[in-house]
């Protein structure tokens, strides 16, 4: 049976992709395939090899120029001193590697200076580097420097910032990409067009999955990494969040070593993707995927299977992954699937493959939706069928995987297969490039350093994102030009307003309902009430609850509206008595939260009672509270339809395990 989360997959996702194939004549799968070269998720491609000091510092001149963190490591200042050197002996790469570090700053090289940043950048860029070009493109089309360090080295030039995108845009700089691909579908500079977008977009979308192809190499299985931080939007009143800082590192490594098998797993994470103040380790991570292994837990198997995969010690890792799918680990059927399409460890079998990623795929496992569009796309196991194929990519696309979100949009610029749709086809392209590694690093950078009150770093680092086309980027910088403690001086005062209101516009024309409602705070701050309450009520129709909750403050205090407290109640009450955005201070303060307390209390009580009414039942009260809330019996997650036996095919001699741990 299906699993929920695969049902809603599939009931939002293959309508709409229904309406883009009705009708077609899909006769083309030998074009499709040849445009998309599509491939599977998971491949069996050994680790990189250990750099030399020649190769550390241009890997890490080019991870710092594209707008990357760079990994703490004992060498990292051997790697930067030797990036000086060479950017002295002239050149490019290691001139704005060495720029974008002195500019804005690593977690490991915190020490800044503007001046030779700036110095550093210019010479690269005037040597044609892509990267140097597309970041002193975003410093003339920010002013970043000048409104929030003071620095008076630049003067912006806004029409000289898209000369440089374009000339980075031609060198193959996805930040440049992303720029003009944003500029050209909003008009935000030039004239709008679609079918410009699109075509940026898509050589973005290329390009970022490139990065994302070397960086799956440094994880397990796993698309998307389980924090959200580039997801983040800032607020006045934020819910606490699970923080993965040092401290938490350390308790959970402390955790792992006391036996507790959760940390033993993320330990096993942290190590083999070198994330989080963890520097790479894949023994370590090894050692703790075994050791929850040997606990039983169904992840650890998985996760050591996939790695045994990749090392090459096929035995091992069949062994490893059929134990997790009697434990229910969902990865471990696409790990099996991966044995039989590659032949490691299992006999080769595309049909098998197909089915065992099926598996995988009917519980949501995301990575496994996808490789049933691309095994369909090649007729690998299953009929060849561009219909089919295009479903299972749709599915997956609309859920945030960025190959299957590269190929749909592909497919729908051209009408190869499916209808030709130029909003459809930028729609997902946008979102692949969205997903490149430099973004996330980016927002992750930003949030933390606003919760550890740097606000200037914080706003640099949303500003580079919002300049690339992130909706999220754009709203949280709005967001710090209003309210943050920035270095304040009289004349920037109106230049911060100005600046909150440009990006919070660009937040709110990309769809942002939390954009729009703050856009209409600083709008009733300057007593332009009507446009104010145009945006509460447009926002409220996106269901946005804190709209509903200003609206009220309009109306309770007759700005722009006729004064109602009747009204203003009613849309309290449906707000929840509470906005995250709302700044209240003293009657008005003590008023909204002993009315929140009324409701929440309310709800309590009413809970209360139904729990003495339950009890008061006998029997078991967990049962009698599912029956009253109307839920049903538990549905197993393990009821196949394949029969199991169909993967007999491993060799789960323990004899080999040994050998292979040799």
């Amino acid at each position: 049976m299906w699993s929920p989360f695969a049902r809603i997959l599939l009931l939002v996702s293959v309508p709409h992709a229904c309406s883009l194939l009705g009708g077609m004549e899909l006769d083309v799968p030998g074009q499709v395939v040849e445009l998309l070269r599509p491939s599977i998720s998971f491949s069996l491609e050994e680790e990189e090899p250990e750099k030399d000091a020649q190769e550390r510092w241009k890997q890490l001149a080019q991870r710092a120029s594209s707008l990357q963190q760079l990994e703490c490591g004992s060498t990292l200042v051997d790697d930067v001193v030797r990036m000086v050197d060479e950017a002295e002996r002239g050149d490019a790469l290691a001139m704005a590697g060495l720029g974008t570090i002195y500019l804005f700053g690593q977690d490991c090289l915190r020490k800044r200076n503007l001046t030779w940043g700036f110095h550093w950048l210019s010479r690269a860029a005037d040597l044609e580097q892509p990267d140097a070009q597309a970041t002193l493109g975003f410093l003339h089309a920010s002013d970043v420097l000048r409104d929030v360090y003071n620095f008076t080295g630049l003067t912006a030039n806004r029409s000289h910032a898209r000369v440089l995108f374009e000339r980075a845009a031609a060198g193959g700089s996805l930040y440049a990409l992303m720029a003009l691909g944003y500029r050209h579908a909003n008009g935000v500079g030039v004239r709008e067009s679609c079918a410009a977008a699109a075509e940026l977009y898509e050589r973005a979308g290329l390009k970022a999955a490139e990065e994302l192809d070397l960086s799956r190499r440094h994880s397990v299985e796993q698309t998307h990494q389980t924090d959200a931080e580039h997801l983040t939007a800032l607020a006045h009143y934020m819910s606490e969040r699970e923080r993965m800082d040092r401290g938490a590192v350390e308790y959970m490594d402390y955790c792992a070593h006391i036996g507790d098998v959760t940390g033993k797993v993320s330990m096993g994470h942290l190590y083999h993707m070198g994330s989080h103040g963890v520097r790479r380790d894949r023994k370590a991570a090894f050692h703790w995927f075994r050791s929850a292994a040997r606990q039983g837990d169904g992840m650890g198997h998985a996760n050591l299977g996939l790695m045994l995969l990749r090392q090459k010690k096929y035995r091992s890792a069949a062994k490893s992954l059929r134990r997790a799918t009697k434990l229910r680990d969902v990865s471990a059927w696409a790990g099996i699937g991966y044995s039989y399409l590659y032949g490691a460890g299992a006999p080769q079998s595309d049909e098998l493959a197909a089915k065992s990623i099926w598996l995988a795929a009917r519980q949501g496992h995301l990575d496994s939706i996808y490789n049933l569009g691309v095994l369909s796309l090649l007729g690998r196991g299953v009929p060849q069928s561009v219909r089919t194929g295009f479903k299972y990519l749709s599915v997956a696309a609309e859920y945030g995987q960025p190959h299957a979100q590269l190929h749909v949009g592909r497919l729908a610029r051209r009408g190869l297969g499916v209808r030709k749709d130029c909003q459809t086809a930028l729609f997902f392209l946008k979102h692949s490039s969205d997903g490149a590694p430099f973004v996330r690093s980016l927002m992750s950078v930003a949030l933390s350093a606003h919760e550890q009150g740097l606000p200037q770093r914080a706003l640099v680092h949303y500003l580079l994102a919002a300049h690339a086309g992130i909706e999220i980027a754009q709203q949280n910088a709005g967001f710090l030009y209003a309210n943050a403690e920035l270095p304040l001086r009289t004349e920037n005062a109106l230049v911060y307003q100005q600046r909150a209101l440009q990006y919070l516009k660009l937040a709110a024309l990309q769809g942002s309902k939390d954009a729009q409602v703050q856009l209409a705070n600083l709008l009733a701050e300057r007593r332009e009430y009507t446009t104010a309450n145009e945006l509460y009520k447009e926002a409220a129709q996106q269901g946005s609850r804190d709209a509903l909750w200003h609206l009220g403050m309009s109306y309770w205090r007759g700005h722009g509206v006729e004064r109602s407290w009747r009204t203003a109640w009613d849309l309290w009450k449906s707000a929840g008595i509470q906005s995250k955005y709302a700044q209240l201070r003293g009657a008005e303060a003590t008023f909204f939260g002993v009315a929140r307390f009324i409701v929440e209390a309310r709800v309590f009580l009413l809970f209360g009672a139904a729990l003495l009414f339950v009890l008061s039942k006998g029997g078991n009260p967990l049962d009698s509270l599912r029956e009253s809330f109307g839920g049903g019996a538990e549905q197993d997650p393990s009821a196949y339809e394949f029969d199991s036996e169909d993967f007999d095919d491993f060799d789960d001699d323990d004899g080999q395990d040994a050998a292979d741990s040799s």
